[in-house]
């Protein structure tokens, strides 16, 4: 692979903190040889004080006004005559997703964007009915040319959610012939914000239109898309449709929902916040349930059925009123992830992820990650097979996988996952906020 001058769209913490070794060792390895920031200029103060601290100094730093983060051709053209080839990586907030993307694919410059792949907007406001047409003139757009194109995602490259669940999965499904019949995930966030937040907040916010699915409910989508899409091995002609229906909470609900005395402690209890009926339709959700199937269109029958939940509203680790400068967990964030997935009456895998706070005193030190699998199978029917067995897994750092697609999106040999491989949990989530606007309502999608 030739080398390439590295532009960075976005330096926030999760850059600096989880991916900057990566680029290090793609600069030592000679790939990488330069690189420069696109940022806005609200955001100098911190960027100068991340760049401080950096092993590795950019060559330039592009601050651009409020309101022009849509507008990257001139910066990064300019940088591609100087510097020849380079590649863009593109970690900005989700609502300028679109535009970085969309001039990278039309102008074949090697792109990683960070998820969920676009939140269109139209008027400042998160349009939900733009995913389809974005997506397919994206994807359409790349075939132009030779550049890849990658989205940055938690389940690609997981040595759990990949390694353990799915691929094992996939394979038994072709040794016994059997479709995934049912499909049960659960994603708790333990997300806490308060109601000024949703108002204040620039980063993962709210206040645009979008939330919990824009947010980090993309990552459990994407791992959902990816064992609804293993029956395509078993109905490699068949014409499938998901049906789903979906109900939400707001941040208008929170009232209801958190105990005024637990509020109050963060001075979070004023009665009035939530009295308005704008608020729903202003805020993005917080916590998304949906129940689903997936139907053979043509022979008219069931396939799958199942579950989708991700939830923000659950149990988290946040005791502070404000937010601490520099902090990365602002919010208290502590998850746990729960998929249950069945193969009709021969063989059943659960795997529980969730995260482990260890104090050290009154505070959370760190947070540790833990996994165990279960499975279930019809040893009677398999007399090879255990009926139930149980593997566990300590030790886990959720972000090794966002580092391994990292390294192989810096190498040029990112191939799990590619723009077009996210139409589908594109798809998927799409579904899930139109079926929001009636909650209950059940819609329907074609997969493939």
């Amino acid at each position: 692979m030739e080398n390439y001058h590295l532009v960075i769209i976005g330096l926030d913490e999760i850059v600096t903190n989880k991916y900057f070794e990566c680029i290090s060792e793609a600069h030592l390895a000679g790939q990488v040889t330069s690189y420069s920031i696109i940022d806005l200029c609200r955001e100098k103060d911190s960027i100068r004080s991340r760049v401080e601290n950096l092993p590795l100094q950019p060559d330039g730093v592009f601050l651009l006004p409020d309101g022009r983060e849509e507008s990257p051709a001139l910066i990064l053209d300019m940088l591609r005559r100087e510097k020849g080839s380079v590649r863009a990586y593109i970690a900005t907030e989700v609502k300028a997703h679109e535009a970085y993307l969309r001039h990278c694919v039309e102008n074949g410059i090697p792109s990683l964007v960070e998820k969920p792949v676009v939140a269109p907007m139209t008027d400042g406001r998160f349009d939900p009915d733009r995913i389809e047409s974005v997506m397919t003139e994206l994807v359409t757009a790349g075939k132009s040319s030779a550049a890849s194109h990658s989205v940055m995602t938690l389940g690609r490259y997981h040595a759990i959610y990949n390694d353990r669940v799915i691929e094992p999965l996939r394979r038994r499904m072709l040794e016994l012939g059997a479709p995934l019949t049912s499909l049960h995930l659960r994603a708790a966030g333990g997300v806490w914000n308060l109601h000024r937040e949703y108002e204040e907040r620039e980063d993962h916010p709210y206040k645009y239109g979008y939330g919990m699915l824009m947010h980090g409910a993309y990552h459990y989508v994407d791992i959902a898309s990816q064992l609804i899409a293993l029956n395509r091995a078993i109905f490699p002609s068949a014409q499938l449709s998901l049906t789903l229906s979906a109900f939400s909470a707001f941040p208008c609900d929170q009232s209801h929902r958190i105990p005024r005395r637990y509020a109050a402690e963060f001075d979070d209890d004023l009665p009035g916040w939530s009295e308005s009926g704008m608020n729903r339709a202003r805020f993005g959700e917080t916590d998304v349930v949906s129940s689903f199937c997936v139907r053979d269109t043509e022979a008219d029958k069931t396939v799958m059925v199942g579950t989708l939940s991700f939830e923000q509203t659950t149990p988290s680790i946040r005791h502070w009123k404000e937010i601490p400068e520099g902090m990365y967990n602002k919010n208290g964030r502590t998850s746990l992830v729960d998929v249950e997935a069945q193969l009709s009456t021969l063989h059943a895998v659960n795997v529980r992820v969730f995260d482990l706070p260890v104090r050290a005193g009154a505070d959370v030190d760190r947070i540790d990650a833990f996994a165990r699998i279960e499975t279930r199978t019809n040893a009677s029917v398999l007399p090879s097979e255990d009926f139930n067995a149980t593997e566990s897994f300590g030790g886990l750092f959720h972000s090794d996988s966002n580092r391994a697609l990292m390294r192989e999106w810096l190498a040029g040999t990112e191939q799990r996952s590619l723009l077009a491989d996210h139409v589908l949990p594109m798809r998927i989530t799409l579904a899930l906020a139109s079926s929001l606007r009636t909650p209950g309502l059940p819609l329907t999608i074609d997969l493939f």
